[in-house]
Protein backbone atom coordinates (compact mmCIF):
# COMPACT_ATOMS: atom_id res chain seq x y z
CA UNK A 1 0.00 0.00 0.00
CA UNK A 2 1.30 3.45 -0.92
CA UNK A 3 2.33 5.80 1.83
CA UNK A 4 -0.21 8.45 2.74
CA UNK A 5 0.99 11.83 1.58
CA UNK A 6 0.28 15.10 3.32
CA UNK A 7 -1.33 17.72 1.12
CA UNK A 8 0.47 20.89 0.05
CA UNK A 9 -0.94 23.05 2.85
CA UNK A 10 -0.13 20.48 5.53
CA UNK A 11 3.42 20.01 4.27
CA UNK A 12 4.06 23.73 4.07
CA UNK A 13 2.69 24.36 7.55
CA UNK A 14 4.78 21.59 9.13
CA UNK A 15 7.86 22.93 7.36
CA UNK A 16 7.31 26.32 8.97
CA UNK A 17 6.76 24.78 12.41
CA UNK A 18 10.04 22.88 12.10
CA UNK A 19 11.93 26.13 11.62
CA UNK A 20 10.15 28.10 14.33
CA UNK A 21 10.64 28.38 18.08
CA UNK A 22 7.30 26.58 18.51
CA UNK A 23 9.03 23.33 17.60
CA UNK A 24 10.79 23.45 20.97
CA UNK A 25 7.61 23.50 23.03
CA UNK A 26 4.95 21.80 20.87
CA UNK A 27 4.75 18.25 19.56
CA UNK A 28 2.66 16.89 16.69
CA UNK A 29 -0.05 14.43 17.71
CA UNK A 30 -3.59 13.30 16.91
CA UNK A 31 -5.12 11.55 13.93
CA UNK A 32 -2.97 13.02 11.18
CA UNK A 33 0.26 12.27 13.06
CA UNK A 34 -0.99 8.73 13.71
CA UNK A 35 -1.96 8.11 10.09
CA UNK A 36 1.10 9.69 8.48
CA UNK A 37 3.88 8.53 10.79
CA UNK A 38 2.61 5.16 11.97
CA UNK A 39 -0.42 3.44 10.45
CA UNK A 40 -1.31 4.74 6.97
CA UNK A 41 -4.86 3.64 7.77
CA UNK A 42 -7.08 6.66 7.11
CA UNK A 43 -7.22 10.19 5.80
CA UNK A 44 -6.97 12.99 8.33
CA UNK A 45 -6.75 16.70 7.66
CA UNK A 46 -6.33 18.45 11.01
CA UNK A 47 -2.91 19.26 12.44
CA UNK A 48 -2.84 18.98 16.24
CA UNK A 49 -0.04 20.34 18.41
CA UNK A 50 0.21 19.87 22.17
CA UNK A 51 2.40 21.67 24.68
CA UNK A 52 3.08 20.81 28.31
CA UNK A 53 3.92 24.46 28.89
CA UNK A 54 1.29 27.15 29.22
CA UNK A 55 1.28 29.68 26.39
CA UNK A 56 -0.57 32.77 25.30
CA UNK A 57 -2.94 32.24 22.35
CA UNK A 58 -1.89 35.67 21.11
CA UNK A 59 1.59 34.24 20.50
CA UNK A 60 0.12 31.66 18.12
CA UNK A 61 -2.16 34.18 16.44
CA UNK A 62 0.74 36.54 15.84
CA UNK A 63 2.84 33.71 14.45
CA UNK A 64 0.10 32.62 12.03
CA UNK A 65 -0.37 36.19 10.83
CA UNK A 66 3.35 36.34 10.07
CA UNK A 67 2.95 33.30 7.81
CA UNK A 68 0.14 34.69 5.67
CA UNK A 69 2.31 35.34 2.61
CA UNK A 70 4.35 32.15 3.00
CA UNK A 71 1.31 29.92 3.38
CA UNK A 72 -0.74 32.01 0.93
CA UNK A 73 -3.95 31.73 2.95
CA UNK A 74 -6.71 34.31 2.49
CA UNK A 75 -8.00 34.55 6.05
CA UNK A 76 -8.46 32.50 9.19
CA UNK A 77 -11.09 31.89 11.84
CA UNK A 78 -10.13 31.45 15.48
CA UNK A 79 -11.97 29.61 18.22
CA UNK A 80 -10.82 29.12 21.80
CA UNK A 81 -12.33 26.52 24.12
CA UNK A 82 -10.71 26.04 27.53
CA UNK A 83 -7.12 25.02 26.72
CA UNK A 84 -7.76 24.47 23.00
CA UNK A 85 -6.95 27.09 20.39
CA UNK A 86 -8.34 26.21 16.97
CA UNK A 87 -7.50 28.02 13.75
CA UNK A 88 -9.09 27.37 10.38
CA UNK A 89 -6.96 28.79 7.59
CA UNK A 90 -8.89 29.52 4.41
CA UNK A 91 -7.22 29.21 1.03
CA UNK A 92 -8.54 29.71 -2.48
CA UNK A 93 -10.87 27.31 -4.30
CA UNK A 94 -12.59 26.20 -1.10
CA UNK A 95 -9.48 24.69 0.49
CA UNK A 96 -8.84 25.07 4.19
CA UNK A 97 -6.51 23.79 6.89
CA UNK A 98 -7.51 23.33 10.51
CA UNK A 99 -4.69 23.58 13.04
CA UNK A 100 -5.01 23.28 16.79
CA UNK A 101 -2.62 24.33 19.55
CA UNK A 102 -3.52 22.88 22.94
CA UNK A 103 -2.13 23.25 26.43
CA UNK A 104 -1.82 19.62 27.50
CA UNK A 105 -0.10 19.45 30.91
CA UNK A 106 0.47 15.70 31.01
CA UNK A 107 3.82 13.94 30.97
CA UNK A 108 4.26 11.68 27.98
CA UNK A 109 4.71 7.96 28.61
CA UNK A 110 7.49 7.76 26.04
CA UNK A 111 9.78 10.33 24.50
CA UNK A 112 8.49 11.74 21.21
CA UNK A 113 10.31 10.93 18.00
CA UNK A 114 12.21 13.72 16.29
CA UNK A 115 11.57 14.07 12.58
CA UNK A 116 13.85 16.82 11.30
CA UNK A 117 13.13 19.12 14.26
CA UNK A 118 9.44 18.19 14.42
CA UNK A 119 8.58 16.33 17.62
CA UNK A 120 6.01 13.59 16.99
CA UNK A 121 4.03 11.92 19.77
CA UNK A 122 4.80 8.25 20.38
CA UNK A 123 2.41 5.50 19.32
CA UNK A 124 1.97 4.48 22.97
CA UNK A 125 1.01 8.01 23.97
CA UNK A 126 -1.45 8.39 21.12
CA UNK A 127 -3.00 5.04 22.10
CA UNK A 128 -3.28 6.14 25.75
CA UNK A 129 -4.89 9.41 24.65
CA UNK A 130 -7.37 7.49 22.49
CA UNK A 131 -8.22 5.15 25.35
CA UNK A 132 -8.79 8.06 27.72
CA UNK A 133 -11.00 9.81 25.15
CA UNK A 134 -13.09 6.66 24.72
CA UNK A 135 -13.49 6.47 28.49
CA UNK A 136 -14.64 10.11 28.61
CA UNK A 137 -16.27 11.22 25.35
CA UNK A 138 -15.69 8.81 22.45
CA UNK A 139 -15.89 9.41 18.71
CA UNK A 140 -16.02 6.76 16.03
CA UNK A 141 -12.54 7.59 14.78
CA UNK A 142 -11.12 6.83 18.25
CA UNK A 143 -12.36 3.24 18.06
CA UNK A 144 -11.04 2.85 14.52
CA UNK A 145 -7.68 4.32 15.49
CA UNK A 146 -7.23 2.17 18.58
CA UNK A 147 -8.24 -0.93 16.63
CA UNK A 148 -5.73 -0.04 13.88
CA UNK A 149 -2.99 0.51 16.47
CA UNK A 150 -3.76 -2.92 17.94
CA UNK A 151 -3.37 -4.52 14.50
CA UNK A 152 -0.07 -2.73 13.96
CA UNK A 153 1.34 -3.32 17.42
CA UNK A 154 -0.57 -5.63 19.81
CA UNK A 155 -1.75 -3.78 22.90
CA UNK A 156 -2.04 -5.02 26.46
CA UNK A 157 -5.19 -3.01 27.18
CA UNK A 158 -5.08 -3.60 30.91
CA UNK A 159 -1.57 -2.17 30.96
CA UNK A 160 -2.61 0.68 28.67
CA UNK A 161 -5.45 1.54 31.07
CA UNK A 162 -2.94 1.81 33.92
CA UNK A 163 -0.61 3.91 31.77
CA UNK A 164 -3.45 6.27 30.84
CA UNK A 165 -4.53 6.44 34.49
CA UNK A 166 -1.01 7.45 35.54
CA UNK A 167 -0.61 9.90 32.66
CA UNK A 168 -3.84 11.77 33.30
CA UNK A 169 -3.90 11.20 37.08
CA UNK A 170 -7.51 10.09 36.69
CA UNK A 171 -9.11 6.81 37.70
CA UNK A 172 -10.33 4.86 34.68
CA UNK A 173 -12.79 2.34 36.04
CA UNK A 174 -12.51 -0.98 34.15
CA UNK A 175 -16.27 -1.60 34.33
CA UNK A 176 -17.07 1.86 33.00
CA UNK A 177 -14.44 1.46 30.29
CA UNK A 178 -15.99 -1.86 29.31
CA UNK A 179 -19.35 -0.11 29.03
CA UNK A 180 -17.81 2.47 26.69
CA UNK A 181 -16.27 -0.30 24.60
CA UNK A 182 -19.72 -1.86 24.28
CA UNK A 183 -21.09 1.41 22.89
CA UNK A 184 -18.80 1.21 19.86
CA UNK A 185 -21.65 0.77 17.37
CA UNK A 186 -23.19 4.07 18.50
CA UNK A 187 -20.14 6.04 17.38
CA UNK A 188 -19.08 4.38 14.15
CA UNK A 189 -18.99 7.52 12.04
CA UNK A 190 -16.68 5.75 9.60
CA UNK A 191 -13.64 7.94 8.84
CA UNK A 192 -12.25 7.82 5.31
CA UNK A 193 -10.14 4.67 5.44
CA UNK A 194 -7.19 3.80 3.23
CA UNK A 195 -6.70 0.40 4.82
CA UNK A 196 -9.44 -2.21 5.02
CA UNK A 197 -10.84 -2.18 8.56
CA UNK A 198 -14.25 -3.88 8.41
CA UNK A 199 -16.82 -2.10 10.55
CA UNK A 200 -18.11 -5.33 12.06
CA UNK A 201 -14.58 -6.45 12.94
CA UNK A 202 -14.06 -3.23 14.90
CA UNK A 203 -17.39 -3.70 16.71
CA UNK A 204 -16.63 -7.34 17.51
CA UNK A 205 -13.16 -6.49 18.80
CA UNK A 206 -14.40 -3.91 21.29
CA UNK A 207 -17.37 -6.05 22.33
CA UNK A 208 -14.96 -8.85 23.24
CA UNK A 209 -12.64 -6.39 24.93
CA UNK A 210 -15.57 -5.06 26.97
CA UNK A 211 -16.30 -8.55 28.23
CA UNK A 212 -12.69 -9.04 29.34
CA UNK A 213 -12.77 -5.77 31.28
CA UNK A 214 -16.05 -6.68 32.97
CA UNK A 215 -14.68 -10.11 33.83
CA UNK A 216 -11.64 -8.42 35.37
CA UNK A 217 -13.92 -6.23 37.47
CA UNK A 218 -15.96 -9.22 38.70
CA UNK A 219 -12.80 -11.07 39.71
CA UNK A 220 -11.53 -8.22 41.89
Amino acid sequence: MAKINLNHEQNLFLKQIRHSSLSQSFYFTGGTALAYYYLQHRLSEDLDFFSKQEFEPLEITTYLKSLKDVLAYKSFDFQSSFNRNIYQLRFGQGRFLKVEFTYFPFEQIELPRNDNCLLVDSLTDIAANKLFTIAQKPRGRDYYDLYAIQLHQPIDFKQLRLQAKAKFDWHIDPLQLGTQFNRVAEFMDDPILTKRLPRQAVINFFSNLAKSFKDEFLLV
